[in-house]
């Protein structure tokens, strides 16, 4: 009977026969190196549209909100990611980050923002 090695660390593993890493650290860590830079650029991405919906959210708790530019990067906002836009009928067009977006205010340092509702193309609120 031959002994199996830990695909991580290389030590011999005890257990079930199946079994290709000797503990959780081992499998997260071989895991974590096998990863292309594919994946850690979309991770990336979606670790930073998270911090504009938080940005977004914690500027904005009553649904409506101006706010200057510079607040929302002081809190970790970047205005290049955003998953989606929609455009109103008088033709304000709305950048979103999930559920919460913004718009240009008359003030070219300052941001509408609003969060989702029902009638915006996305369907967000969920009903």
């Amino acid at each position: 009977m031959s002994t199996k090695n830990c695909m991580y660390c290389n030590e011999p593993l005890e257990g079930r026969y199946d079994k290709k890493f000797c503990d959780s650290f081992c499998r997260s860590a071989y895991h974590n190196q096998t990863k292309t830079s594919t994946e850690a650029y979309i991770k990336n991405v979606n670790r930073q549209l998270r911090a504009n919906r938080s940005a977004l959210r914690k500027a904005c708790p009553l649904g409506k909100a101006t706010v200057r530019k510079s607040f929302l990067k002081t809190m970790g906002m970047d205005f290049k990611h955003l998953t989606h836009s929609w455009k109103s009928n008088g033709g304000n067009l709305y950048y979103f980050c999930y559920d919460y977006g913004y718009t240009p205010s008359v003030d070219p340092e300052k941001v509408v923002i609003i969060q989702q509702q029902g009638y915006m193309a996305g369907g967000f609120p969920p009903n």
